[in-house]
């Protein structure tokens, strides 16, 4: 039997960005998190990694394997990039949530449109699975790389976990009507909770824009609304609480689908119009990306869906306007100090 790592030697390990792809696979499980939406449970590997002295052991695995991640994803970045036809400076900075990154252990999670997108634009992630939009605001991790005038591209992922409600979906939600029960009536559904609740969200996203503009105004921001997830029946996040409210996915599949149809739709409208709103921000539209049988779970694509996403976020970025500085991949000593 395999000798057992000492915690404070993985602790050690990530510290010095000494940990490699392969040992956070083996020293770290994963489960889905049904309390939280966009969320993972992250525990240690009791088979690989001695935690007996440590009773509140687990409670440092998610933040350690967000360290290692972000470490591993810095050790990835080209030290001279070969040159990119690209009229924005690189590296691409990237934050939010699991749209952008998920844990990378066993068993396995599928690779994310962030990653199909850094072979061809060499991208800091900082994202975190599980973050909600208060949770990357009040972090501010990205300012530190918008601000350091190396980059002028931010891609953003936030506001799912925060659009269902925190994992309480069913508080949006009224109860089954017999009266309304054609796709049709999915807009009976959504209480005024809802859209309080997404007025929240929006402004949010405006107050983001802005200190961007005022802090970092040679930067631009892409966000995206997600695509047409799908509710499982007894799913954790969508068609548990569908059910709940007695729209069960299986007997009312149709009005299930129009009722989520109807929640991602009204927050890509209210994003689409944020960019109509502000010049250093653009709309990335990816719903109908993802076809029914190219999701992994109720709210993340597999790695053929996340393929096509990121197909997506490529045009997009390739189609903003020239930088005013350099066109062309490079990474600066300043930059080069900031990552190391």
């Amino acid at each position: 039997m395999p000798e057992k790592i000492p915690l404070h030697a993985v602790v050690q390990k990530i510290q010095n960005r000494k940990i490699t792809q392969s040992e956070t696979k083996k020293l770290f499980t994963v489960t889905q998190n049904p309390a939280k939406p966009f969320d993972f449970n992250i525990r240690f590997n009791t088979g690989a990694v001695d935690i007996s002295n440590t009773p509140s052991a687990h409670a440092l695995a998610a933040p350690l394997l967000r360290d290692a991640g972000i470490g591993l994803q810095l050790e990835r970045l080209p030290v001279k990039p070969k040159a990119v036809k690209f009229n924005r400076k690189l590296p691409l900075i990237a934050e939010g949530d699991s749209w952008f990154k998920l844990p990378d252990v066993h068993p396995p999670v599928p690779r994310t449109l962030v990653d199909f997108l850094e072979p061809q634009f060499p991208t800091v992630n900082l994202a975190h699975w599980g973050d909600t939009l208060a949770d990357i605001i009040l972090k501010g991790q990205f300012w530190t790389y918008l601000q350091s005038g190396s980059s002028d591209v931010f891609l953003f992922s936030a506001g799912g976990n925060d659009v269902l409600g925190g994992g309480e979906l069913w508080r949006f939600l009224e109860l089954f009507d017999v009266d309304h029960a054609r796709p049709k009536d999915a807009s009976y559904y959504l209480k005024q909770d809802f859209y309080d609740n997404l007025n929240g969200i929006i402004a949010s996203y405006q107050r983001l824009i802005e200190a961007i503009k005022l802090r970092a105004p040679h930067v631009i921001m892409l966000g995206h609304g997600y695509d047409y997830p799908i509710p499982y029946i007894d799913g954790p996040w969508l068609g548990g609480p569908l059910t709940r409210q007695g729209i069960d996915p299986l007997d009312h599949t149709e009005l299930a689908e129009a009722i989520i149809h109807l929640m991602i739709d009204t927050f890509n409208n209210r994003l689409q119009a944020l960019e109509k709103s502000y010049s250093n921000f653009k709309y990335v539209d990816l719903r109908g990306t993802i076809d029914d049988d190219e999701w992994w779970d109720e709210l993340h694509p597999r790695e053929v869906g996340a393929k096509k996403t990121a197909i997506k976020f490529a045009k997009a970025v390739r189609k903003l306007p020239a930088s005013s500085e350099v066109l062309e991949a490079s990474f600066d000593e300043h930059f080069k100090r900031l990552v190391a």
